[in-house]
Parts: structure tokens; sequence; C-alpha cells
């Protein structure tokens, strides 16, 4: 079960774990932008952006955006996290979810965030259907910071999990230490044209949490919490 976005939530096996992080100009194939209708990529040559630049970039504004968070394998299992901002709220996202803020108030500007866990080809909160993992947010720069413990059975507190933080602005990498003194690393991705920002980390079955921390790019610890265990 996942956590919102806003909110802070709360392995035995010697099963290798594998973590796939950003690094420098590879993540350029994992930013998608599609229709907001979702009917598939649409493309434009240089030369027809040119031609009509003002109409390109108000479709740039109309289009999704989605990208790659982390994704590996851990106890035998695929994991991945992605994050997808819509500009405009679909018509069929439930419209008693259609607020967000203090108050529980419509956004001036109202969008969509989701960001999906899938453990081992199952998404984490499936059963709150095709949106599951999605929130009203306003606009493309809204306040969104928190982190928590993602996983299918025990509302994420056991089994497989995957650890994803919503990290402040200049946060660039994210270090999670176990129990054992075992040493994880993410760097922080950022959706294209957004503010909104996160790294994930897979924990094994009978793994415990002594810390996490965030660093700046310039390698100063930024947060330092010991509550995840």
């Amino acid at each position: 079960m996942s956590s919102s976005f806003k909110k802070l939530a709360v392995a035995v096996a010697a099963a290798a774990i594998v973590v796939s992080t950003p690094v420098a100009g590879a993540w350029a194939a994992d930013e998608v932008s599609g229709e907001v209708s979702g009917k598939g990529l649409q493309t434009q040559s240089a030369t027809q952006s040119e031609q009509h630049p003002a109409r390109h970039a108000q479709d740039e504004d109309q289009r999704t955006v989605a990208r790659t968070v982390g994704s590996g394998s851990v106890d035998g299992k695929e994991w991945s996290v992605t994050l997808q901002f819509y500009p405009t709220v679909p018509e069929d996202f439930p419209t008693a979810e259609r607020t967000s803020g203090p108050g529980d108030s419509r956004p001036e500007n109202p969008s969509l965030l989701c960001q999906r866990v899938f453990i081992g080809g199952v998404q984490v909160d499936h059963q709150a259907g095709p949106w599951a993992g999605c929130s009203v947010v306003d606009g493309r720069d809204d306040f969104v910071q928190g982190a928590g413990l993602h996983g299918l059975t025990d509302k994420g507190t056991a089994g497989t999990r995957i650890f994803v933080g919503n990290p402040a602005s200049g946060t660039a990498t994210a270090r999670l230490t176990l129990d054992d003194g075992t040493v994880r690393t993410a760097e922080v991705v950022t959706l294209a044209g957004t503010s909104y920002r996160a790294f994930a980390l897979p924990i094994a079955e009978g793994e415990t949490i002594a810390s996490v921390d965030t660093f700046d790019g310039q390698g100063n610890r930024l947060t330092h919490e010991t509550y995840w265990d």
C-alpha cells in the first residue's frame, strides 16, 4: 500500500539486489511526451517547430510527461517507480478525489501527478483502480514533499518494499543505510518541465532501515531520518 505524496508515511534472504539509478545524460530516452488522452505519442520535426513556435509551445504544455525514477530487482522480483504528470486532470479521474491542499480545496490550476510503484509486475495499491498512486496537484510547481515505504502486503511494513522519497528542491542524491551496515544510494530524478522529483530504493524481505539521508550536489547532508524501522 502506498502513501500520499504530501504526507510522510511510514529482508533474511541474501538475494542480490540490483538498482538502476540515473547518471548524467542517461535518462533522455526515459522521458516521454504524449497526448493527454493517452492515445499515443506524436513527434514534430524541427522545421515544423520553427514554423509554428507558439503552437508548438502550447502543444508541449498540454502533453503528459513521464520518467522512470528507478528500477531493478529485489528478492527475485523486478521493480520500478515512475512519475507521470498530466497538465489537466483526465476526465475519467474520480470526481471525489479532485481536491488538494489545506482543507481539501480545489487547486487553481488542477493537474494530476502519478507516482506508480510496481513489484513483480504488480502495481502497489492496484485495488484502488487505474488511478492508484495519483493525486491532484496545483499546476507544474505545487508543493510535493514526503517519503514512504511501498509494498504489496501489510501496508508496506513487511515483505519486499520500495522506499520512495519526494525531497526538497536542491536535493541531488539519497542514501539508505540498513541495520547491518549495507548502504544503497540513488540520484534524485526530476520530471521535465515541472518541480516534481523523486528517488527510489529497494528493501528486501527481512531488511530493516537504520537511516535515510539526502544530500545536495556538493555532498552536503540536507536531512537525516532514523524512524523508518
